[in-house]
């Protein structure tokens, strides 16, 4: 209630304030709309002075003194402004009494509300006084028979005290013991939910470590599985194959080997042709020195070789071994022809793989490979390459036979060769012991093979 009222007598006296300004600004400037301004001032402030006085017959501790007193502040700041302005006015506009009226109304209310200030003062009012003392007296009566109530009743409130105390001690054992048992519980909780989660993680890793020892049971079995896949392919394939072991490399399609009787064989690759690096009569052409050069690496990095004969003859003219050889099971003919190195050629009797190679070849004339990179450098339309003569191509495709009847038949054939230099223009591999034109004097390292590469 008390709120309430101080909140209606705040929004009062601030809107009396507000309209008081507005009609002293009004009649400062002459309006004629500024006298509608001052009957709503002495309305708010009746009203202002009403709610006042009925907050102090109200609201307990709230004197009407106290509501005079405001009202005749208000009123007295109202009347010393009204004052002030006319002073202002004259002094500007030389003119008297445009005040005046203002002032001695504000002047006439605050005088009333002195006096009403004045009468409520306390001590002012007989029959206030006698109502006090009367007032007195009762207290005085009444705090004479609460002492003595108080003395007999001490005893009362000391038991009453213990009682409360043994209550209090009750009730906080009780709470104590709640708090302990709802802490108990809430550990026991915890120590669940621990173990329940322990027990997940556990059963969560046991299935993890079920399920990888299954994955490399299987991964292991596949591989297994893959090893005797491949074993039994490579044994298939090794179906025919000799085994050899490396000795040299002359070249791209030429390669001397140790079978396993420890015999040197000098084999020419089938149905392949690389670049010349070796030749006597010849430079050294493009992609040579790379065929021997990847020849070398399959060769070197191999852990078994193997060779297979096709049908027909295991050898030519010069005492080569006519094969397709392997590096741990890998066609080096394909390599070769794949990745542009080598090309198809010298094709015979022998064409057991003729199709595949082909392929092959495709694939690196399709796509600009090797020495197929260089326009017009493989002679398409015959043997070798754009360096290679046709007497050249000839002389390396004659047949064993025809030279053997030539020698037999005393054609005035000349084999006398003063050294290894004149030798291979007539024979650029060198020959076999078992060659007309062999002479032990230019077999340095007694391989039964003088003069080769």
């Amino acid at each position: 209630m008390g709120i309430m009222f101080g909140f209606l007598i705040f929004i009062g006296t601030i809107s009396t304030a507000v309209l008081f300004g507005l009609a002293m600004h009004g009649h400062w400037t002459d309006k004629e709309d500024s006298a509608s301004f001052w009957k709503p001032v002495f309305v708010l402030l009746t009203v202002s002075g009403i709610l006042m006085i009925n907050r102090a017959l109200i609201i307990e501790g709230a004197t009407i003194n106290e509501a005079f007193l405001i009202l005749w502040v208000m009123v007295s700041i109202g009347m010393f402004i009204s004052m002030a302005s006319s002073r202002f006015y004259n002094l500007k506009y030389k003119q008297k009494g445009k005040f005046s009226k203002i002032s001695r109304n504000g002047f006439i209310i605050g005088f009333i509300l002195f006096l009403l200030f004045a009468f409520t003062l306390p001590g002012t009012n007989v029959e206030e006084d006698a109502a006090a003392k009367v007032e007195s007296e009762s207290v005085q009566t009444a705090k004479e028979i609460s002492e003595a109530n108080e003395a007999d009743s001490e005893v009362e409130k000391q038991a009453e005290k213990e009682q409360l105390t043994v209550e209090k001690e009750k009730e906080d054992a009780a709470v104590q013991k709640k708090a302990e048992e709802e802490q108990a519980q809430a550990d026991k909780e915890k120590q669940e939910k621990v173990e329940r989660e322990t027990k997940e993680q556990q059963e969560k890793e046991e299935k993890l470590a079920a399920e990888k020892a299954a994955k490399e049971r299987a991964e292991k079995e596949k591989q297994a599985q893959k090893e005797k896949e491949e074993e039994e392919k490579l044994s298939s394939q090794m179906d025919g194959l000799t085994a050899v072991e490396l000795y040299r490399v002359v070249d791209g399609d030429t390669v001397h080997v140790i079978d396993s009787d420890n015999n040197l064989l000098k084999l020419r690759l089938l149905l392949i042709d690389t670049p010349e690096t070796v030749h006597p009569n010849k430079p050294v052409e493009p992609f040579g020195p790379e065929a021997s050069a990847r020849m070398t690496e399959l060769m070197n990095n191999a852990d078994i070789l193997h060779i297979e004969y096709d049908e027909g003859e295991q050898t030519d003219h010069y005492g080569r071994h006519l094969v397709y050889l392997y590096a741990d099971g890998e066609s080096v003919h394909e390599v070769l022809l794949e990745e542009g190195l080598a090309r198809v050629g010298y094709i015979y009797e022998q064409q057991r793989y003729l199709v595949e190679f082909r392929e092959k070849e495709q694939y690196a004339k399709d796509n600009q490979l090797g020495i197929w990179s260089i326009p017009g450098y493989v002679n398409e339309t015959g043997e070798g390459f754009n360096s290679e003569t046709e007497e050249e191509a000839v002389v390396e495709t004659v047949p064993e036979t025809n030279l053997n009847q030539s020698s037999d038949a005393g054609s005035g054939a000349s084999y006398n060769f003063a050294n290894c230099t004149e030798l291979r223009t007539e024979f650029p591999d060198g020959v076999a012991s078992d060659h007309p034109a062999y002479q032990s004097k230019m077999d340095g390292d007694k391989d039964n093979w003088a003069c080769e590469s």
